[in-house]
């Protein structure tokens, strides 16, 4: 028997609570997003968005209103590619647990009864 497993992550949870729901494609959050055109997220930059969400305010100088997105590593950029990836997995899980519990959580590949795996983390 086959599992999928997958860790639900506070990063998700930060980026389903600001997702404009309005602005999502009809498979999965849309990650070209054309210029001057708002994101999921209400910016014009999805890294931007993102990074600012995740990350904080970029260190030096920040300028809100520049056209120019803030730098972020190539580390930090990996990392925003791959949660916006996972997002439509993260609203699967949280919608079918009915929890916004972090944690890693499985199903059999062929289902979708997502259970909270990692006993490591405290039940709130």
């Amino acid at each position: 028997m086959a599992l999928t497993k997958f860790e639900l992550k506070k990063e998700h949870l930060i980026l389903l609570k600001f997702l404009d729901w309005e602005m999502i494609s009809k498979d999965r959050v849309a990650t070209l997003i054309p210029e001057g055109a708002e994101t999921p997220f209400g910016g014009i930059d999805i890294i931007e968005d993102i990074g600012t969400m995740i990350f904080g305010k970029p260190e030096g100088e920040f300028d809100p209103t520049s056209p120019s997105p803030p730098r972020y590593s190539k580390e930090q950029k990996e990392e925003i590619k791959v949660l916006l990836d996972e997002l439509p997995m993260a609203l699967e899980v949280v919608l079918f647990t009915q929890s916004f519990e972090t944690g890693v959580y499985a199903r059999k590949w062929n289902l979708k009864n997502w259970k909270n795996i990692d006993y490591k983390t405290p039940k709130s």
